[in-house]
Parts: C-alpha cells; structure tokens; sequence
C-alpha cells in the first residue's frame, strides 16, 4: 500500500510551497482511501480535487522560478508537464471505475511526488531563498549603520531599531 503522508523529510523551507505539498498528499491520500473502498462518487471528487490543486500549485512554482528567473526552469516545467500529461491520460479511465487505472495512477504520483519534491523542489527552493538573500539589503543597511566596507570595521554595539 502506498503512502501519501507529509512529513518533515518533504519540507522545502519556502512556506507556501510546503503548505501547498502537504495538500497534494492530503488530496492523494484521501484518492488513495477512496479507491481502496471502490467508492466511485469519492473516487472522482478526489481525482478532480487533486488535478486542479496540483495544476494551481505547478502554475504558482512556474511563476516563482520565472520571477527569480531560476536557471533549471525548463527541466522542472518539463516534470511538471509529465505529471500533467499522465493526469490526463489516466483521468477519464479513473473516473470510468477502472480501479486498475487508478492504482496505476497512485502508483505514478507516490513516485513522482517522493522524487520531484526531494530533488527538484528542493533545488528550486534553495534558488529561490538564495536569489531572496542576494537581492534584499543587507542586514547592516537594514539598520541604519555604515557598511563595514566604507568605515572598515563592523558596528561595536546593535544599533536601536
């Protein structure tokens, strides 16, 4: 039996991201449950919850590495369009009761979202926090005090926020 349960080993340390992680495998878990029972009403509505949840979060991944203009773009959007693809291909069997298409289905996306998160989201994760602290000021413009650069020694005491 597969499992979808989030846990601290699928963090990616961007908030957002994470929180939207942890809907997918709440999604696929209940997709898991659901067709475990052979409960077709509960089959689809999780299947459909699942397709427009991960389409929303590829869409908002797509545009934060576009924002951060992340080098690997085209290797992850291409992952992305391989998930994409096999939600369709599978969808409409799934939703017919062919209960072998969805555990063909499961099978795929405990696999893919195990190997995307931990390996590519992570990469995109640490792009993003990296270009986050090379393009913000510095903690010592923050506050207010000369650059270490321009009086040659760092501030003796933290100056008063």
């Amino acid at each position: 039996m597969r499992h979808f349960k989030w846990s601290e080993e699928n963090e990616v340390f961007l908030a957002q991201i994470d929180a939207e992680h942890r809907e997918l495998f709440r999604i696929a878990d209940g997709l898991q449950q659901a067709v475990a029972d052979k409960a077709a009403t509960a089959v689809k509505q999780h299947l459909h919850a699942f397709i427009a949840h991960a389409e929303e979060h590829f869409s908002h991944e797509e545009w934060l590495m576009q924002s951060v203009r992340y080098s690997s773009y085209g290797w992850h959007l291409q992952q992305h369009n391989t998930a994409r693809r096999r939600l369709k291909l599978f969808a409409p069997l799934v939703e017919s009761g062919e209960y072998e298409a969805a555990e063909l289905l499961l099978e795929f996306l405990e696999g893919w979202l195990r190997d995307h998160i931990t390996l590519t989201d992570r990469m995109m994760a640490a792009y993003v926090r990296n270009y986050e602290r090379a393009n913000a000021t510095s903690a010592l413009e923050r506050w207010g005090t000369p650059l270490a650069a321009e009086t040659g020694a760092l501030p003796r005491t933290r100056p008063v926020l």
